[in-house]
């Protein structure tokens, strides 16, 4: 019998550079602790450790320039650029054979211009909406050759926000004319929408041609780790019910089992600050008892499996 395809998906990873901190409302949590500005290296370490245990597989993004700090090809403020190549040989080392990678676009923060190099004041998202199909697929394809530019495939592009959900017809084929301008590749992937609690949700062909395709696949559990930024608490207790809420330990509850109940693909998301948690890498922890809580349950009947793995099977 076939195994049920699973997915993990990790937003807003980048070199060096907390990029949610560059872009979020308030510069500390609700409790008042400073956001941390950069997520050392040994973190990504951590990270890849909880995947090769578990076999844990998805899509991880690079934001190629993090946080508006520079483009990872070249260089990134406030680090040297040894420790951006060693962020990166981790993880083309250590994830490559099991995560499918791709840029968040360009910096998850303000738009770039391309003609300039100067930023605008309005974020990508903004400035997507805005956009026709080929102003789209220049800047996409910027994105993409920027990891090219550092040794990482990428033939899928995750969306900053909601970037390019107006006009969400244009921006898949951008996608396409991106890809194969950029690799030569008629089959693409992007990820914008959840859907959550969606009976029989999984991926679809989104945009398709005689000769090209982009299959969208979409979020189908929350991010239940994203608390841990806000929350000090690091006790077991408080990881092990940041993990009942996907699965518990019986394996009967939580939105992965409601997930399979209703015949939807079991997408996981977190984010890569979910999983630092603000230094206390409580989400990461949390993650891993979720992962062993999988496989104890459902290690016989399901397979965890890369973006691009899914975008071929579909």
């Amino acid at each position: 019998m076939e195994k049920q395809s699973i997915s993990l998906i990790i937003d807003d990873p980048a070199p060096r550079v907390h990029v949610y901190r560059e872009h979020a409302k308030s510069p500390c949590t609700r409790d008042g602790r400073p956001l941390l500005d950069n997520i050392p290296n040994d973190f990504l370490s951590d990270f890849c450790d909880v995947c090769e245990q578990y076999g844990l597989a998805g899509k991880f993004s690079i934001v190629p320039n993090p946080g508006c700090r520079g483009e990872i090809s070249h260089g990134v403020e406030g680090f040297p650029y040894s420790e951006i190549l060693e962020w990166l040989d981790i993880a083309k080392r250590r994830l490559g054979e099991r995560f499918t990678f791709g840029p968040e676009m360009l910096t998850h923060h303000k738009a770039v211009n391309l003609k300039t190099g100067a930023y605008y004041d309005c974020n990508e998202m903004e400035w997507a909406a805005t956009q026709t199909r080929e102003s789209l697929a220049e800047y996409i394809a910027h994105a993409l050759q920027i990891l090219r530019d550092v040794g990482i495939r990428a033939v899928g592009v995750t969306s900053p926000w909601a970037f390019g959900i107006e006009l969400e017809d244009i921006y898949t084929a951008a996608i396409s004319d991106a890809v194969y301008r950029v690799w030569g590749e008629t089959r693409a992937w992007y990820f914008l929408r959840g859907m959550r609690g969606v009976p029989k949700a999984g991926p679809w062909r989104a945009y398709w041609t005689a000769e090209r395709s982009v299959i969208s696949i979409p979020a189908t559990l929350n991010d239940e780790f994203w608390e841990t930024i806000e929350n000090p608490d690091t006790s077991e207790a408080h990881v092990k019910e940041r993990a009942d809420r996907i699965l518990t330990e019986d394996g009967k509850h939580g939105s992965f089992a409601d997930a399979l109940r209703i015949g939807a693909m079991p997408v996981l998301i977190s984010h890569w600050q979910s999983l630092y948690s603000n230094g206390k890498r409580t989400g990461l922890r949390a993650l891993a008892e979720t992962a062993r809580r999988i496989e104890k349950n459902y290690g016989r009947e399901v397979e965890w499996q890369s973006f691009e793995e899914i975008m071929r099977r579909y």
